[in-house]
């Protein structure tokens, strides 16, 4: 009989399992008044009522791991541990368990998973995927997409490996991706800042395939990428989404059966399988300024849930970074947060990490007319900004309302219109600065959005993301994929963004470069944008731009315009453009 060898993950959580069996059989602890239900390390979601400021101050001073799914007078958490437990019950706040044993749920979830698998040959999903990806899915696809289309797909590997050791892989798509850019407009979708947000990683995937298949069969898609180009990053957090997704997969416990053929330790098993990687949020860093050694990032099994451990990479970027909603290093009674054990943990410094380095790679060196940066759950679509109006920096600056807040609106609502979610500004959620859209608005421009894919769960039954994208009940035919395809055809829409335009010599290559610095909450977080396209043979382009004047700069800004030719350059003028603009450019000095 050949013989089973398990993963490591699963072979350290089975041996936690088998310690606590151990444990349990000899007495363990008597149960305490603080905690007379759940195992110390058995995850549970609670639904905190938060009427009044000073509860939510109350909570967010806890510390604890607070979702998304959160309204003006509750707030949802997540309670890892008995500690944590013990900590909300003597804060005075009230609370209902909404799921009491999250392991249990991941074991209702991944049955259900299995008899969708067993009962659905193709899903309604471009893919036609019935169960959710590994990251060896993800990478093995877009690989494969890459190669089977390589006129219209290529393979992109951002620039900083992760603390694990992990390569970040997106997909750039449009027509001619292999050739030099052209001046067409960029649209970009990320997914999967938070390890265990599976869906947010799905629809990006999801609407990577939509697009390549429909491209020659789908008229709208086809003349969308034949206006734009599009660079999808599915897992933005690599480390931390394989630990979540691996751990995720242990309570469909078929993978230990033949390790008790009786059926005897499985119910141990199922109360007791994971300390909860699978609702882990961060990503993998340990210590400030110290590289994890590649491979043991695995070792944050020793933490219930990693929840202590790593940074909150959707606020790690550069816009109001350090501001309310945010957590320093140390922790801080008045500003309510719990220090580098929070769940909002910001980083050392503004883009601290090689994650959210990447993103800000991507947005810096094209022109990103548009931006969807993907999370889990709410059923909502943000938009900036991520603090509220009235907030007022260190350096004494207010926040206010984006200077773009009205046409922001509008499409957002667009978007609520086909996937049934509630828009809104991120801050009435909650504070949280450092978030991904807020910077790629302030930096750039582009027009950016946060869409909280499901109502309640981090990583519900796979048919539920079938639901989410492609739409249900009311919204079916619309979904997600509606929303994102309205977020595509804005993106390329001349009169949203701003044009250049003008003669210059064929195959001359032309750069704009502008500050992109952003405002942090004390200080600045400083940002070059620098982006570059070929002119075409017959010397006439057209290259679609975000407005050189930043929404947060109270003053005109321009771009730096250079024509170079054989590496040398010819011209260099300043730009000035405003949004919905069409701007002739002369470039006539440019032949030398």
């Amino acid at each position: 009989m050949r013989r089973r060898t398990l993963p490591p993950p699963i072979a350290a959580a089975l041996s936690l399992v088998l310690a606590a069996a151990a444990f349990a059989a000899v007495g363990g602890p008597p149960a305490t008044a603080a905690d007379t239900g759940p195992a110390a390390f058995q995850p549970q979601l609670v639904r905190v009522a938060t009427p009044e400021v000073a509860d939510l101050a109350t909570l967010e001073r806890l510390g604890l791991d607070r979702t998304e799914h959160s309204g003006r007078t509750t707030s949802e958490v997540l309670l890892h541990t008995a500690a944590e437990r013990t900590a909300l019950r003597s804060s005075g706040l009230t609370w209902t368990v909404l799921v009491d044993d999250l392991v249990r749920r991941e074991a209702a979830n991944a049955a259900a998973d299995a008899a969708y698998a067993a009962s659905t040959a193709r899903s309604a999903l471009p893919s036609g995927r019935t169960a959710y990806r590994t990251l060896s899915d993800y990478e093995t696809e877009m690989a494969a997409m890459a190669t089977e289309h390589p006129g219209l797909v290529r393979l992109r590997t951002l620039p900083f490996t992760t603390l694990d050791g992990h390569e970040v892989h997106g997909l750039e798509i449009g027509t001619d991706v292999g050739r030099p850019a052209s001046g067409r407009p960029t649209f970009v979708m990320v997914g999967l800042h938070h390890a265990r947000e599976w869906p947010s990683a799905e629809h990006t995937m999801e609407f990577a395939i939509d697009l390549v298949d429909g491209f020659g069969t789908d008229r709208r898609i086809t003349a969308l990428l034949g206006r734009a180009r599009v660079v999808v990053v599915p897992i933005v957090n690599v480390d931390g989404f394989d630990l979540s997704r691996t751990s995720g997969g242990i309570v469909d416990l078929n993978i230990l059966n033949p390790l008790d053929p009786t059926g005897a330790l499985l119910p141990t098993l199922a109360t007791a399988a994971t300390p909860g990687l699978a609702y882990l949020r961060k990503n993998c860093r340990i210590v400030d300024g110290v590289d994890t050694p590649d491979g043991t990032c695995g070792l944050q099994l020793s933490s219930p849930a990693g929840f202590s451990l790593g940074v909150d990479l959707n606020r790690n970027y550069g816009m109001w970074w350090g501001g309310p909603g945010a957590a320093h290093q140390a922790p801080d009674a008045e500003d309510a947060t719990a220090g580098f054990a929070d769940p909002r943990y910001q980083g050392a410094a503004a883009f601290s990490e090689p994650e959210t380095q990447n993103v800000r790679s991507v947005v810096l060196s094209r022109a990103v007319t548009g931006l969807i940066t993907n999370h889990t759950s709410g059923n909502l679509v943000l938009r900036p900004w991520a603090s509220a109006p009235d907030n007022v920096t260190s350096t004494g600056t207010t926040v206010g309302v984006p200077r773009d807040e009205a046409a922001l609106k509008r499409l957002g609502d667009l978007f609520a219109t086909q996937n049934g979610y509630t828009s809104q500004p991120s801050y009435a959620l909650y504070d949280g600065v450092g978030t991904t859209e807020d910077w790629a608005y302030a930096a750039t421009g582009t027009f950016g959005y946060t869409f909280e894919i499901g109502p309640s769960e981090f990583h519900p039954p796979f048919e539920d993301v079938v639901d989410q994208y492609v739409g249900a009940g009311e919204h079916a035919g619309q979904g997600n994929r509606s929303a994102y395809l309205l977020a595509l055809e804005h993106a390329v829409r001349a009169r949203a963004h701003s044009v250049l335009t003008g003669r210059a010599p064929g195959g001359a290559t032309l750069r704009i470069t502008r500050d992109a610095s952003t405002p942090t909450w004390d200080g600045e977080a400083p940002g070059m944008f620098a982006a570059a396209i070929r002119v075409p043979d017959s010397g006439r382009f057209t290259w679609h731009v975000n407005p050189s004047t930043r929404p947060t700069s109270a003053r005109p800004e321009r771009y730096r315009l250079t024509c170079t030719v054989g590496g040398d350059v010819l011209q260099s003028v300043p730009v000035l453009v405003r949004r919905g603009q069409v701007l002739r450019v002369d470039l006539g000095d440019c032949r030398g």
